[in-house]
């Protein structure tokens, strides 16, 4: 048989068993990794810690393997593979077939487990000053995770099944995933979310190791704002891709699946904040570990209720039998973290003289507990149909719910973040009234605009003021900062090398201003969007909230995979093409393409309903107004958090403890 013949006819199943077997292997030196290293960790072995993170970098590398087999195969188009007939065809362009690899059941696991896989290694490799039994225990907790995916990738959903029938082409994307937001938001979220168990580990690695102090915390503040900035940015760029896509005129809809990504952000935030009160103070050292644990938690409950499908969504997979696997995970977790925390909790108790209430410790306090009610507000709202449906009477909550429920927690944590930067640690005194002034001040005169404006609306009375006034405490920071440079007669050198010492304060600082921002277009498009649905013939006008728009025709444009029937409406000197695509190969479904005019005032967003055989045309049309502020603010959170971390060195003061050798943590 030639050559070119035989490599044909084998090359699927080389690939197929390739792939399978790098998975196998990976499961093999998972388990290992972790029994050793627990083991290790107890026996306080040096030799045996070394072997069991290497055996966890050998579980990353055959993850690699596992990945670039499966990319491959998307790439050459091998519908041999399941996975690839289900998800991919001939017609779908090249970066869209790429992105298939995470656009399934399995290949998102896969994807998971990677990014769990090379951030872990980078972070064990960075562990050795927390000491020999922390650094062992976090490679055993983190293998033991991997090692589950890696059980659920092998067992129940493999991306490498083989069909026994090769088809000549596949079944193709979904077509809302034929978007180019499916190159960015679900690599970024899956990311986000696999991260998230990184300070789980050391977290409960030190725990384990009987370490209450602050010295984890160094190493693993760093990992969970990598965590919170994933979050941050899959957050945003799924809002950005719901607004563009979806053609519903909104970015946020409480959805179950937007829920459970928003709840572990939420705790994390608390997390980033307290944390600097152990390592300032010494104080919330419980708080500490419980947040981070909770955050992995509902990661968990997150990845279960989008791989089980037992709660309708537009995000979630179809019910599988991947299902109970993730619940019995869920199920593993918290009885783990429940009892270590218990076992634990004598030794995390703060001694001495508890801190006054009015002071940076106990802003940061009362901060935790109102981001913990927002979390528990949408978890309940996420989980009422689970439990009402337990009764026979499945209910469901709406947006209205979660606005008269979380509203206020998050009006009050708006009102700590105006106010908590500007008090002292430990005792406030008049300079924090004086100090006040400006937040206040800004609230004031935005109110008084408001008011003379004709608006009524309470919320709005609140939410816009109060993000005015998060960004009032911010500029005044710099202001402050300013002056204190001017008067010591420092130059912009030496005013860069003051701000670069101090980078965490500003970078923070500048990620509030961020939010205040987001907060701005949030309650600006909330509060004064306006729409309306017209029918149109060519040539005649319409008006919405000052903006006028002319229909001029419409026309069927036939591209490689689909038809769009697109129409054409004139806003001034711009024409906007709102379209409606149908796939035929996918069995005639259709996707709703949104024309957007953008500007900072606002967006002018125009859906194509459909059109009629008198040659008019219907549409539904939103103005929404400072959008665009979200996705500047999302900007500047994301600049604030580089800013602000980028090199940092550093680290809290701990006890003498047994190192890891450097060796370690080489290859």
């Amino acid at each position: 048989m030639p050559i070119a013949i035989l490599d044909h006819s084998v090359h699927p199943v080389i690939l197929a068993y390739l792939g399978a077997g790098a998975l196998l292997a990976g499961l093999v030196m998972g388990l290992f990794s972790a029994m050793l290293s627990f083991w290790a960790g107890w026996s306080q072995n040096v030799v045996m810690v070394q072997v069991g993170r290497r055996a966890f970098y050998a579980t990353a590398a055959m993850l690699v393997i596992a990945s670039v087999v499966l990319e491959t195969a998307l790439l050459t188009h091998d519908f041999s593979l399941a996975y690839v007939t289900e998800h991919s065809d001939l017609s779908t362009p090249i970066a869209l077939v790429a992105a298939a690899f995470y656009g399934g059941q399995e290949g998102s696991l896969l994807y998971w487990a990677l990014i769990l896989g090379l951030l872990g290694s980078v972070a064990l490799v960075a562990s050795a000053t927390l000491g020999l039994r922390v650094a062992a225990y976090a490679a055993g907790i983190m293998a033991a995770i991997l090692s589950f995916f890696l059980v659920v990738l092998v067992l129940v959903a493999s991306p490498f099944d083989v069909l026994q029938i090769t088809p000549p082409d596949g079944l193709g994307l979904n077509p809302v995933l034929r978007d180019g937001g499916m190159l960015i938001h679900p690599p970024v979220i899956l990311a986000g979310f696999a991260s998230f168990a990184i300070p789980f580990s050391f977290a409960a690695a030190a725990l384990l190791a009987g370490r209450s102090d602050a010295a984890w915390i160094a190493h693993t503040r760093r990992f969970a704002l990598l965590a919170w900035g994933l979050q941050s940015t899959g957050l945003l760029l799924g809002m950005w891709w719901a607004y563009h896509v979806l053609g519903w005129g909104g970015y946020w809809g409480w959805d179950p699946v937007e829920n459970v990504a928003l709840m572990p952000w939420l705790a994390t935030t608390a997390y980033l904040h307290s944390s600097q009160v152990q390592e300032r103070r010494g104080r919330l050292r419980g708080w500490n570990f419980g947040l981070v644990i909770l955050a992995f938690l509902l990661v968990v409950f997150g990845t279960f209720i989008v791989r089980s499908g037992i709660v309708p969504s537009v995000h979630t997979f179809a019910v599988s039998s991947i299902g109970p696997w993730f619940f019995g995970f869920l199920g593993a977790c918290l009885v783990f973290s429940v009892g270590l925390l218990a076992i634990r909790g004598g030794t995390l108790k703060t001694r001495g003289e508890p801190a006054p209430a009015v002071s940076r410790e106990g802003a940061f306090a009362l901060q935790n507990l109102l981001l913990i009610g927002v979390v528990a507000v949408v978890l309940w709202g996420t989980i009422l149909p689970l439990v009402s449906g337990m009764t026979g009477q499945e209910r469901v909550v709406g947006a209205a719910y979660y606005e008269r429920a979380a509203g206020p927690l998050f009006a009050a944590i708006l009102v700590l973040m105006a106010a908590g930067p500007l008090v002292p640690w430990r005792h406030a005194g008049a300079p924090l009234v004086r100090a006040l002034r400006w937040p206040a001040g800004a609230f004031a005169l935005i109110v008084a605009v408001l008011f003379a404006s004709g608006v009524r609306s309470l919320p709005a009375l609140l939410g816009i003021p109060l993000g005015a006034a998060v960004a009032g405490t911010v500029l005044y920071e710099y202001f402050r900062a300013a002056m204190r440079w001017r008067r010591a007669g420092a130059g912009w050198a030496r005013a860069v090398a003051l701000v670069s010492r101090k980078r965490r304060r500003y970078g923070a600082y500048l990620a509030h201003l961020g939010l205040a921002v987001v907060v701005l277009g949030l309650a600006g498009s909330h509060f004064w969007q306006q729409e309306k649905d017209v029918t149109l013939q060519p040539g005649q006008q319409v008006s919405v909230a000052g903006y006028s728009l002319t229909y001029t025709g419409s026309q069927v444009r036939q591209l490689s995979d689909h038809s769009e029937l697109v129409a054409a409406m004139q806003l001034g000197d711009r024409t906007l093409q709102p379209a409606r695509a149908t796939y035929a190969s996918l069995g005639g479904q259709s996707l709703t393409h949104v024309a957007i005019s953008s500007s900072p005032i606002a967006d002018v967003y125009v859906v194509l309903a459909g059109t009629n055989g008198d040659g008019s045309a219907s549409f539904r049309i939103f103005v929404n107004p400072l959008v665009t502020w979200i996705w500047s603010g999302g900007a500047v959170i994301i600049l604030g958090v580089l800013l602000g971390n980028a090199r940092e060195r550093r680290f809290a003061v701990a006890p003498a403890v047994v190192r890891v050798p450097s060796t370690v943590g080489a290859s």
